[in-house]
């Protein structure tokens, strides 16, 4: 699969990652860290990722009976993840132990001193874990298999209410956990979280099913994820001799209450169909609870909880009836029964004769369906002067990334810029935007009448409508959107009729081994002679005209001066004009032509187009037509915990609202710490580390001044001992002379550093406190798993200019390129990235602050030694999206001056990942490798998303989400696939029309890795300098100016727009404000506590202190802050967009009922409030 070329480069980028875990585990021996080895392991595929995801396949050669299966497979993963699922279940059954939960101690709950309890997280409430015989890593499993069969055939299996169910439960729930990873490619949150546990339940009688629960997570497994791991559990549990659930009454009614009551799902299936599937699945579908509780069929005997069951109506209605026929196809194949019940929502979708074409393509509103206050609408659904859709792939895009020409960007007044969403009509949901200038860009007509297609960047100033020298009256035509053939693949959306355009006709030409015309006489004697079609830069927008339009223009011009009468003909179909009416241009020149050959009496015509072709051999120059409005904004910066803190370190919750770590050090408060116990000293501590080894965790404990350990966490001790150390160091470093400049910080005499009021986490462990010292001195704070992230949108990059990222030829070769000039397009290596130069300061800061660390806590030498951010180019980072639990090996090459991080398409696929708005982290891998510990992150659900459990260290196209396999790799598409677009074949025909993709390359055993692509640009950041959605300073400023462009787009109705948006959002907006500032609670300002109703006494309540003695009385008392209290949610947010909303409805007009819903909710907020009370309403008591 990999060239030479590219081995080299995966070595150079192995040895390099190998170096630092070298750095990191030397520094972690120390024992200044939780553990004292590096926790993020490496893994070099699929199976390696999946063995070491799961702790209890640890133990197991699974990685290599995955890579077995996935070759006897031919790489067909749900098949392998079937196999794996059978394999893990029966060593688990077979080669398992039954053993105490430690961390419940087997009592299924955990709490605090037994004033509260919960069901423990680590055992799922059953009080029982599994360790395993020596012989489970020696048995090969085709052995191991044949031993389980053998159980199967002699039956009993397992004892009700013995320890063997419980290991026949915990086999089904490895089982189960094991194929979802291999579904997810080892790298998602959802085996791990996602599925809680899988049980026995009494079915009636002396029969049992099994009951697999699943929890919120589960969705990140995607629709096939979920509906297969209920298939996984389907066929494990017919070998453990389990039988079909028997539904009561009550749970039936119980899971039709729950889909009502339950928001955000995609898909909401009707009682009638809810009865039916829950009636025959041939699994107990069940959940952990979470948000309301059910108002019916309450405290059910085989429902463990009251409260809607989130994880369990994602499978439900979202896996099972979406992929019913993916399911159904697995089920057939195996000859499964009792799956019958999903054929109804398999109707339809596939293998009819409908659906190879798709007779007529109309409009789609549901782009527009949520407005977004100054988000604008760009184009109504194939509205007239939207954007034009052209077929091809630049070299930024794919993967639900396309382009647009940047002048469109400009003319939209910047409210797409490169990285921006656009929520659009077709083929798919979104998409981000990004620059082509080899397209056409938008038609406008200027203040002095003029008017031209706008191609070059620099022929338009960027400016706002409202500006007083705004140079456009109107935006005609917004260009052409760019859109690879890939992306019609992955929404299996139907191959819509081409235009007929440079890159088609380029192709006509060297067939008949002609150049291009450089007259429009020259073309038109192409066309006659060699009957073919006339160039299409000479052809217009014909078919914006009606028949009897088109007459009327012809009739208005006169082809002899090239004057039209009325210069509204030539703007909409996007003849270049000047002030005075004279037309310009190609189309211009052939348009004349037009005007002087065309018989007025043919008019026994369908359209426009029709007319014209009446006399000249054109083909249309625009076919569809599509609409889009703005999304997400584009985005980069340092992700930050709200609020900011510089230490994973609890400062408890009496040191005011600042959490200063100083201010903890000066009282001697006890503190909740883990305990942990040393085997080697046979001592308790507070530390993960004792002796140069791991510890055991032990419990959880309040420690005083008076307890033995209080030495190891006092914080007053700690932070002196810190500032200490980093004081000796900064005394270490060269002198620098008078005058002299340098950018070595030193720390000051008060440093801020901020820490936690209290941690979630399981063992309560604190980050040492130099850390926290050098990330103030630095300028930057942390995350919760101790590392430094930056959250950027994702773009999509297969080639690069060395230019315009800032890498010279000679550092282009170093990093492993063949270049020859800082101009050339290159192919970007799949685990390169380029990095948003917004940053760079930050991503410096944070190399220095490694460096501190290094020579500070850890006595090593620097590794990073930064000053610019040039020094950063070449070295490793990690990539890792937030519903994941793995990161993938990255390394920088540049930056660029755009809002997002462009990268390979397999390395955002890696990530299991697209290209339509989504924003993921990048970290410096040393950073990663030295402070990120499982015991900084929670231990809740949910606890170990967007943490990086694992490394993935190489990029394999068959192991990466299968959404990037739809990439086209070809640097033109051939005629075939063009004039195959005019049948409107569905999208999957697209190969046979001649269209090579990632996966087609993989098929022919060709090397995945090489692309091209079919339109270059200029510059990858080409694009207006900034967004005014995230400059304007108010939501007003942002609202009007979405509605100003509006004016100016001629595809916009602004009456619709200001419908949609007060129905959608500002409305919406105003009663939820009403109804909570009804329900709020009151905050005290001083520290902090909220209360739902006021106190009596008028004032803060809270406890700061007990039994303190009162200075005046001299009498012990417990002492309260006393503080005022005021409200959460005040008059203002209610009724901030009341006169908004009546502006919009003055300007631009809505609809009725539009209009008297406001009326009604603005009497609401009027009658809500007085005069008096707009006064006083903050005032909580005299």
């Amino acid at each position: 699969m990999y060239s030479d070329s590219y081995t080299k480069y995966l070595e150079s980028l192995h040895d390099d990652a190998n170096k630092l875990y070298a750095i990191a585990e030397l520094a972690r021996k120390q024992g200044h860290d939780p553990k004292p080895f590096v926790e993020i392991p490496q893994a070099n595929d699929l199976a390696d990722r999946t063995q070491k995801l799961l702790s209890y396949l640890h133990p197991r050669n699974t990685a290599q009976q995955i890579r077995d299966l996935t070759e006897k497979f031919d790489g067909n993963r749900e098949q392998v993840a079937i196999e794996i699922s059978k394999i893990v279940s029966a060593e688990s059954y077979l080669f398992g132990i039954i053993e105490g939960c430690p961390t419940c101690a087997g009592e299924g709950e955990v709490g605090n001193n037994q004033k509260w309890m919960k069901e423990c997280y680590d055992c799922s409430g059953t009080g029982t874990t599994i360790g395993f015989k020596e012989e489970i890593k020696s048995t090969p499993f085709k052995t191991t298999l044949k031993l389980f069969k053998e159980q199967v055939k002699i039956g009993n299996l397992w004892t009700p209410d013995t320890e063997s169910q419980k290991l026949c439960e915990l086999a089904i729930y490895h089982g189960i956990c094991a194929g979802l990873a291999v579904l997810t490619e080892g790298i998602l949150v959802a085996p791990l979280e996602g599925v809680v546990s899988a049980r026995f339940l009494k079915n009636g009688g002396k029969s049992h099913t099994l009951a697999v629960s699943f929890a919120g997570p589960i969705r990140s497994a995607g629709g096939t994820g979920q509906a297969l791991s209920v298939l996984i559990a389907d066929i494990i549990r017919r070998d453990f001799g389990l039988d079909k659930p028997v539904m009561s009454y009550e749970e039936i009614e119980r899971y039709k209450e729950e889909v009502g009551g339950y928001r955000g799902l995609q898909f909401r299936p009707s009682n009638p169909q809810i009865e039916d599937m829950v009636s025959a699945c041939p699994i107990y579908l069940d959940g952990e609870g979470v948000g309301n509780e059910v108002t019916g069929q309450r405290d059910l005997p085989r429902v463990k909880t009251n409260k809607l069951r989130q994880g369990m109506l994602l499978v439900l209605c979202e896996g099972l009836t979406l992929k019913a026929p993916k399911i159904l196809k697995y089920v057939d194949a195996l000859k499964l029964d009792g799956w019958e019940f999903l054929r109804p929502f398999a109707k339809g979708t596939g293998g009819g004769k409908g659906d190879d074409k798709l007779s007529e393509i109309k409009p789609s509103s549901k782009y527009i369906s949520d407005v977004i206050a100054g988000r604008p609408i760009f184009s109504q659904p194939m509205a007239e002067g939207g954007l034009r859709l052209r077929y091809g792939r630049s070299r930024l895009a794919g993967l639900a990334t396309t382009a647009l020409n940047p002048t469109t960007m400009t003319a939209l007044s910047g409210f797409v810029v490169v990285g921006t969403q656009l929520k659009y009509e077709r083929p798919g949901k979104g998409t981000v935007a990004t620059p082509c200038d080899e397209i056409d860009g938008p038609y406008i007509q200027f203040k002095d009448g003029s008017g031209k297609t706008v191609n070059e960047f620099d022929e338009l100033p960027f400016q706002y409508p409202t500006d007083p020298d705004y140079v456009i009256e109107k935006v005609w035509d917004l260009g052409e959107i760019l859109i690879p053939v890939g992306e019609f693949l992955e929404n299996n959306h139907v191959l819509m009729e081409s235009p007929y355009v440079e890159e088609w006709h380029e192709q006509v030409l060297q067939a008949n081994k002609l150049k291009n015309p450089v007259s429009v006489q020259e073309a038109i004697k192409q066309s006659e002679d060699y009957n073919i079609p006339i160039h299409p830069d000479y052809v217009s927008f014909y078919n914006n005209l009606s028949v009897d339009e088109l007459i009327e223009a012809i009739k208005i011009t006169n082809p002899n001066t090239g004057e039209i009468k009325d210069k509204t003909f030539a703007y909409r179909m996007a003849i270049d004009v000047s002030h005075n009416g004279f037309l310009k241009g190609k189309r211009g020149q052939f348009w004349r032509v037009l005007c002087k050959k065309a018989d007025l009496t043919k008019l026994a015509v369908k359209d426009s187009m029709e007319f014209v072709q009446q006399f000249f051999a054109v083909r249309p120059r625009v076919t569809y037509r599509i609409g889009a409005r703005m999304g997400k904004p584009e985005g980069s910066k340092m992700r930050e915990m709200k609020p900011p803190v510089h230490s994973i370190f609890t400062v408890g919750q009496k040191v005011g609202v600042k959490r200063l770590v100083s201010d903890a050090a000066k009282k001697a408060h006890s503190k909740q710490a883990g305990v942990f116990y040393c085997e080697s000293c046979k001592s308790l501590t507070t530390k993960g580390t004792c002796c140069g080894k791991e510890t055991l965790f032990d419990s959880v404990q309040w420690i005083g001044d008076e307890d033995e350990l209080w030495d190891e966490i006092n914080t007053k001790t700690l932070w002196e001992d810190a500032i200490k150390l980093v004081k000796t160091a900064e005394s270490k470093q060269p002198q620098v002379g008078f005058g002299e400049s340098t950018s070595q910080k030193i720390l000051g005499a008060n440093p801020q550093v901020k820490g936690l009021k209290g941690m979630s986490s399981k063992t309560k462990t604190d980050e040492h406190l130099v850390k926290g010292l050098l990330r103030f001195k630095n300028n930057i704070s942390t995350f919760r798993d101790g590392t430094i992230r930056f959250d950027m949108v994702d773009i999509t990059m297969t080639h690069f200019k060395p230019r315009e990222i800032g890498l010279t030829v000679e550092r282009a070769r170093e990093l492993g390129y063949i270049v020859d000039n800082d101009m050339q397009s290159i192919p970007l290596l799949a685990q390169d990235t380029i990095l948003p130069l917004n940053c760079a300061e930050n991503l410096v800061n944070t190399a220095n602050y490694i460096d501190d660390l290094l020579t500070t806590l850890y006595n090593a030498k620097p590794f990073y030694r930064c000053a610019t951010k040039e020094d950063l180019i070449g070295h490793l980072i990690m990539g890792i999206a937030p519903h994941t639990s793995g990161a993938i090996l990255g390394r920088v090459i540049g930056f660029a001056n755009v809002k997002g991080q462009y990268s390979h398409p397999f390395f955002h696929a890696a990530k299991r990942r697209n290209c339509d708005g989504d924003i993921d982290a990048v970290l410096l891998m040393l950073d990663g490798l030295l402070n990120f510990s499982r015991s900084y992150l929670p231990s809740h659900r949910g606890g170990l998303m967007d943490a990086p459990l694992i490394l993935t260290t190489t990029i394999n196209p068959t192991e990466i989400d299968k959404e990037a396999l739809n990439v086209d790799t070809l640097s033109k598409y051939p005629i075939s696939f063009y004039e195959g677009t005019m049948s409107r074949p569905m999208a999957k025909k697209a190969h046979e029309l001649g269209i090579e993709t990632v996966e087609t390359r993989l098929a022919k055993g060709e090397d995945p890795f090489i692309f091209d692509f079919t339109h270059d640009t200029k510059s990858c950041n080409q694009a207006p300098p900034h967004n005014p959605y995230t400059t304007l300073e108010s939501m007003r400023q942002k609202t009007m100016m979405q509605f100003e462009l509006g004016n100016i787009l001629h595809s916009v109705d602004n009456k619709d727009q200001a419908g949609r948006l007060i129905n959608r959002h500002l409305i919406r907006d105003m009663r939820g404000n009403l109804r909570a500032y009804g329900q709020q609670k009151v905050r005290c300002t001083k520290c902090g506590t909220s209360y739902r109703r006021p106190p009596i006494a008028g004032k803060c309540i809270h406890i700061v202190k007990k039994d303190a003695v009162n200075p005046l009385t001299g009498e012990t008392e417990h002492l309260t802050c006393d503080h005022k209290l005021i409200l959460t949610v005040h008059h203002g947010s209610v009724k901030k967009y009341d006169g908004l909303i009546e502006d919009i409805i003055t300007k631009y007009g809505v609809d009725d009922y539009t209009d008297n819903l406001y009326r009604l909710v603005s009497s609401w907020v009027a009658d809500t409030f007085s005069k008096s009370d707009e006064l006083t309403q903050e005032k909580l008591f005299d």
